[in-house]
C-alpha cells in the first residue's frame, strides 16, 4: 500500500520498498526526537518519510513555515540517525520528504507542491539530495494526486487506479478479520506511540543525572531494565 502510495506520488511506476516502518521513533540526544508516521526505503537506499496532518483546529492554525519546519525537523534527524561516520559525501542518500494534509498549507489552489532549493541570482534549481513535496485534499486542480487524496479522506469502495490501497481499505472495513485487525492496529499505536513519549521523556530525565534508574522508571511508567537499557544507549 505504502509502495503503490509512493509510485503515484513520485510518478515513479517501477519502484520498490524494500522496508517500510510506521511510527519510527528517532531518538537523538540533546536534541528534538521525533516519531516519524511512515519511514519507507527503496532498492536504492533513498529514505521516504510520509507524514499525515488530520485537519482538525490545530492543524487549520498551521502556518506554511510550521508545516516546513516540522519537515525540517524530521529530515535532520533521518541523516542524524541513519548516516554512519565517515561516509563520503556523494554517498549520502536521497531523502523524500512527503507532507499530506486535508488543508491547503500554502493556500495557492495546488493539490501538490514541489519545494526546490534555487540560486537566487540565476533561478537554477540545485540539488543536495533532499526532495519537499507538499500534497493536500483541499485544493483539486483534478490531477490523479487530488483524485488520491479525494479517495484517503473517504475511502469508500474499491478504486480501479488505487487497487492496492483500495483493497487494503476494503479488507479493513467490510471483513470481520480486517475489522478486528484494525482495532488491534489502533491498540498497537496507541500503545507504542505512549511508550515512544516514556522513553523520550526518560532518556531526558537519564541525562540530567540526577535520578536514580528505580525513580526514572517509577516517573515514565517504563520497567527498570527498560530504563536500563536505554542508559546503556545514551553511555
Amino acid at each position: 500500500m505504502c509502495e503503490e502510495l509512493l509510485q503515484i506520488l513520485l510518478n515513479q511506476p517501477d519502484l520498490k520498498v524494500v522496508e517500510n516502518q510506521t511510527q519510527r521513533y528517532l531518538r537523538n540526544l540533546g536534541a528534538r526526537s521525533v516519531i516519524l508516521d511512515v519511514l519507507c526505503q527503496d532498492k536504492t537506499g533513498a529514505y521516504f518519510n510520509i507524514e499525515v496532518q488530520k485537519h482538525d483546529k490545530h492543524s487549520a492554525e498551521l502556518r506554511p513555515d510550521e508545516y516546513q519546519k516540522r519537515v525540517r525537523c524530521n529530515l535532520a534527524n533521518i541523516d542524524t540517525v541513519f548516516t554512519e561516520k565517515g561516509v563520503e559525501f556523494r554517498n549520502l542518500p536521497d531523502i523524500y520528504a512527503i507532507f499530506l494534509s486535508e488543508h491547503d498549507p500554502f493556500e495557492q489552489s495546488c493539490t501538490t507542491y514541489h519545494i526546490h532549493r534555487a540560486i537566487t541570482e540565476t533561478g537554477t534549481h540545485v540539488q543536495n539530495g533532499i526532495h519537499e513535496i507538499y500534497v493536500n485534499a483541499e485544493a483539486n486542480d483534478g490531477s490523479l494526486h487530488a483524485e488520491l487524496m479525494n479517495y484517503m479522506v473517504d475511502s469508500n469502495g474499491y478504486h480501479p487506479v488505487f487497487k492496492k490501497l483500495s483493497q487494503k481499505v476494503q479488507y479493513f472495513k467490510e471483513s470481520q478479520k480486517g475489522v478486528n485487525e484494525m482495532g488491534n492496529v489502533f491498540d498497537e499505536y496507541a500503545e507504542k506511540r505512549a511508550n515512544d513519549e516514556r522513553k523520550i521523556f526518560a532518556a531526558k530525565l537519564l541525562e540530567d543525572a540526577t535520578f536514580a534508574v528505580s525513580k526514572i522508571a517509577e516517573l515514565t511508567g517504563l520497567s527498570e531494565q527498560e530504563v536500563e537499557n536505554l542508559k546503556q544507549t545514551i553511555a
